[in-house]
Parts: C-alpha cells; structure tokens; sequence
C-alpha cells in the first residue's frame, strides 16, 4: 500500500484537505450558532423590552386591577404575546413583583404546556429578583430531560418604579431547528470543496510525478548503455530544472563516452604503429630479410619507435594524474623570460638547422609571474617545438610578453609557417587530435596541446590560438607577482 511516489502524495494530501475541511466546518458550524443564538436572544430582548413597555401603559399599578385597563392596549399586548410564540417559537410571561402571572396573558401561551414544564421556579426566582433590581437578564439554563432552555428577562417599569418583569422562555431546540437546513447546506458545499479539491490535488500530483516517472525512466535506459536516452521536461519548474539539468547530464556522459571510445581507438594506433614497426624490423632481422650490413639503421629506427611510445606513455600518465588530481602546483615566483631564453638554447640546433630568424620583444626586465616553473616550461617547450615543427626553412619564430589590465602576462609565440586552417583551430586542444592530416611518425603524440591545455587550466589561466592568416600563433597568460616592482610597468 502507498507503494509510489503518487500514491503517497495524494494520500497526503486528501488527509489536509479533509483535515482543513473537518477543522473549518466545525468552525464555521460553531460560528454560525453562536451568531444565530446571539441574533436570536438580541431579537428576543427587543420584544421583551416592548411588551415591558406596553405593559407599562396600565393605568392601575396593581396587578388586581389587571381587568380595568385600557382594552385596547391590553388585547394589543395578548396580541403581541401571540406573534412573539408564533414567530420565535417562545412563550411570555408578564409576572408582577410577587411572581403572579398575568391572568389575561394565559391565552397567549396556549400550547406551550410542554415548554412551560421546563421551567425551574428556583430560576425564575433568582431572575425575578435580579429583574426587580432594574437590571435585564439573559441566562442559559440546561435540563436533562429538555435540553438548554434560553431565557430573557427585563423590568417593566411604571413612575420610576419596577412593577414586574417580563419573561421570554424559549428551548435550544427550537432556535437550533432553524439552523439545520442551513447546516446541511454548508455540510454539502465542504464536501464538494473537498471532493474538488481532491481531484485537482489528483491531477496537480500526477503533474508533478509524471515527468519524475520519465525521468527515472531515462536514468534506467542510461544504466542499460542507451546513453542517447532523454527526459521531457515537462511539469512544474522545479522538475522542469531537474530534466533539464538531468538532459544535460546525458549529454556530457554521451560525450565523455564518445571521448573515451576515441581515446581507446587513438591510443591503439598510436601504440600499433610503432609496435607494428618495431615487430616487422626485428623480424626481417630475425628471418635475414634485412641483411646484417643493415641492422644500425634498422635499430636506430627501432630505437626511436621506442622513444615515441615511451614518450606517448609518459604523456597519457601524466595525463591521466592531472584529470584525477594527484598532480599539485608548486607556485613559485620566476622570471618568464629567462625561461623562454633557457627553452630557445635547448633548441639552438634546430633553429640553426632551418636558419630561423628568432625575434624576442619582452615587455620588461624581468617580469616575475607566479606560477609553477615547471609546469610552465614544459608548456613552452610544447609550443616552441610545434612551432619549430612548422616553420617554414629560413623563416621567423617571434616570441613576446605584454601585461594586460588585470595584472597578468600574456606570452606570445608566433611562426611563419602554414596557417592554421578555421576548422583545425577548435579541435587542437583535444587530445591526440592532429593538424598534420598525414600523421607522419615522428610528429608528435597528439598530446601535447592537451598537456599544455590541462596545465593552463590548473593555474586557472588561458591558452588559446590565434586567428592569424598568415602563420600560426599561440597565447597564454600567467598571473603577475606581487613582488614585480610597479617602475617596472611603465608603458614604453
């Protein structure tokens, strides 16, 4: 029972709308009877004070000479006794000081021999002698047998002084028949709130829980291999955010999971290619296909096969360390430019081989940058040997350093080999990803940008390559340090 989500939600919520309903019924049944018996014992003390006034008119001030009044006030005043039992369902009583019951007041209450029985002569002494005090008198009396007995009592006053009082004696039960239909009105229109409020509760629910169920329905799919696997989103906002945020999600694993098939597929033939070489070679050694006059320049090849995929090796360690965390910066202030000077004499051969000319145009001397040197060096050499790489014979490398606004350095390393084409500039970064269409063994691994990526990201700075139509051109940036003298940054 109450197994799903829906189930428990609407059981939920049907128990607060009944429970709201049940508290505001009883509240506005207690409400409504207490304004009605309040409306009802105001009305009936509005009649009692005027039969105390009619009373009032009598000649005589003794009851005794009750039969010498004034007819026409008197029959008014039977009259009014009358009208008052018909349309209040309560009786009168006009008693004298002494608790004698006007005698021609008895044919007004005929009928009412049963509410007449209710009354308690202890209680009509106790208002009596209240009333005669000059006060009015609203009381409640509760009898076993009857039920709450209401009673209104007020002073008929004559020359300024109290002859009697006035009695209106009416039973609960009476007032409250009035109201029962009302309440059985009231009692239907709450059920049906309730029964409308159940079913929009229903649909409301079923609203929210709907795209959940779609969205485990995706998640299960995802957990089956079908990563292309998506949820609607649909509902309210806040389930709309989750598919959201949940279809995102299957993007990003759809595209890590692209990511690792192509990484497996590249690092396999990366790895196959020298192997393949490195097997055919010593085979032919081994057979005497390669005549042993041969063997140093085969071995020299096999050497080198070997050196490539120790450096690939090195390369996805380093990393596979970096995207786990296991490598740390070491921030240390350095000098850039130093750096760059101590990478172009490690590669003096090279630029000397292709008779380059080196231009440096550093922004100032020296410019310290916080940073891990080591990391930062291995940056450079990545880029200067790409660079060097493509250069064109008798060409240009240029390397410059320029402060930007938000107090970091910018060092940038140019060629005038062949530009990079638009389509190639996005996907350079990635990992085993190669401009060099031909894959020529010997250039490279495919992850050196990647390296350099990873390792600009750690220090939370850029890299990125250049838009150039002529040439290729890359740019990072590094954090100044704070101990680089500000003399040292005056514009030129």
């Amino acid at each position: 029972m109450f197994q799903t989500m829906f189930d428990r939600l609407l059981a939920l919520f049907m128990c607060v709308i009944l429970l709201v309903v049940l508290i505001s019924g009883a509240f506005s049944l207690f409400s409504i009877r207490s304004a009605m018996i309040d409306s009802r014992m105001e009305g009936l003390l509005s009649q009692a004070r005027e039969i105390a006034f009619l009373a009032s008119r009598v000649d005589d001030s003794t009851i005794a000479d009750y039969l010498n009044i004034q007819s026409s006030t008197m029959a008014y005043l039977q009259w009014k006794a009358r009208t008052v039992y018909e349309d209040y369902g309560a009786y009168i009583l006009i008693v004298d000081r002494n608790g004698r019951v006007m005698d021609n007041m008895q044919s007004a209450i005929e009928g009412s021999v049963d509410a007449l029985q209710t009354l308690d002569a202890e209680d009509m002494s106790a208002a009596l002698i209240e009333v005669l005090s000059g006060r009015e008198v609203q009381t409640q009396i509760t009898h076993d047998s009857q039920g709450p007995v209401f009673t209104v009592a007020v002073p008929w006053i004559q020359d300024d002084t109290v002859l009697g009082a006035v009695f209106i004696h009416t039973s609960s039960q009476i007032i409250e028949a009035e109201y029962h239909g009302l309440l059985l009105q009231i009692g239907i229109g709450f059920a049906f709130a309730a029964l409308a409020a159940i079913i929009g509760t229903a649909f409301y629910t079923r609203g929210i829980v709907k795209p959940l169920t779609v969205i485990t329905g995706a998640a299960e799919e995802m957990s089956r291999g079908r990563l292309n696997a998506r949820a609607q989103v649909t509902g309210v906002n806040e389930v709309r955010q989750l598919a959201g945020a949940f279809n995102v999600m299957a993007e990003k694993l759809e595209q890590v999971e692209e990511s690792r098939r192509e990484f497996v597929a590249n690092v396999s033939h990366e790895l196959r290619s020298p192997v393949t070489s490195i097997h055919g070679f010593v085979e032919g050694m081994l057979d005497g296909t390669i005549p042993q006059e041969e063997y140093p320049r085969y071995l020299q090849i096999v050497f080198d096969e070997t050196n490539r995929m120790k450096r690939l090796i090195a390369d996805l360690l380093q990393l596979s360390r970096m995207d786990k965390g296991v490598d740390k910066l070491v921030l240390t202030d350095f000098d850039i430019n130093e750096l760059i000077r101590r990478v172009l004499i490690g590669r003096m051969n090279d630029i000397e081989e292709k008779s380059l000319n080196v231009q440096i145009d550093f922004y100032t001397e020296p410019c310290l940058v916080r940073a891990d040197s080591d990391r930062i060096s291995q940056v450079v050499h990545n880029i200067v040997d790409n660079a060097l790489k493509f250069v064109f014979e008798k060409g240009s490398l240029t390397i410059r350093t320029s402060l930007l606004h938000d107090s970091t350095v910018a060092v940038v390393i140019l060629n005038d080999g062949a530009p990079i084409a638009p389509e190639d500039r996005e996907h350079l970064f990635e990992r085993f990803y190669k401009a060099d269409k031909a894959h020529t063994s010997g250039k490279g691994t495919g992850l050196g940008l990647s390296i350099c990526k990873q390792i600009m990201d750690m220090h939370r700075q850029t890299i990125e390559v250049l838009p150039l139509e002529s040439g290729a051109g890359f740019r990072f940036t590094l954090q100044l340090s704070h101990r680089q003298e500000p003399q040292k940054l005056e514009s030129r």
